[in-house]
């Protein structure tokens, strides 16, 4: 009985990884604006929190993937994925307040439905990955 009560939690350990390292699943559509936003850049390595002027323009790609730069053509992109995903991204506002001048991994968004303006839900803000567009 022992050994069960200690197995039981190992095995939640250890699938926890494979839970949270799930390959987000997009639309074609979604993935074609993706790769159209990522291509010609290369990752680095991922961030905690990104500047104030990194968060100018978002763009939602899908309920897992956000990404944040200062325009639409900056030379460095970020790409976020909220843990568990942000269920309706793509169709509510999406409304986060910055307790400082940085935006970082955990804090939370609000999700507003476009029509009522009511609180729909929230998810958090996962770790910031780095693309940066390379130098031909």
């Amino acid at each position: 009985m022992n050994k069960l009560i200690l197995a039981i939690p190992v095995a939640l350990m250890l699938a926890a990884p494979a839970v949270s390292g799930e390959k987000i699943q997009l639309t074609e559509e979604q993935q074609a604006k993706l790769d159209k936003r990522l291509e010609g850049r290369t990752a680095g390595e991922p961030r905690s929190c990104i500047s104030n002027n990194d968060q100018r323009q978002m763009t939602v790609i899908s309920d897992d993937v956000l990404i944040f730069g200062s325009s639409r053509n900056a030379k460095t992109i970020y790409v976020n994925n909220p843990p568990g995903g942000c269920r309706n991204a793509d169709r509510d506002i999406l409304s986060y307040s910055r307790p400082t001048s940085s935006l970082c991994k955990g804090e939370i968004i609000q999700l507003i439905d476009n029509m009522s303006k009511m609180t729909m839900g929230s998810c958090a803000f996962g770790e910031f990955v780095p693309y940066t567009r390379n130098e031909d």
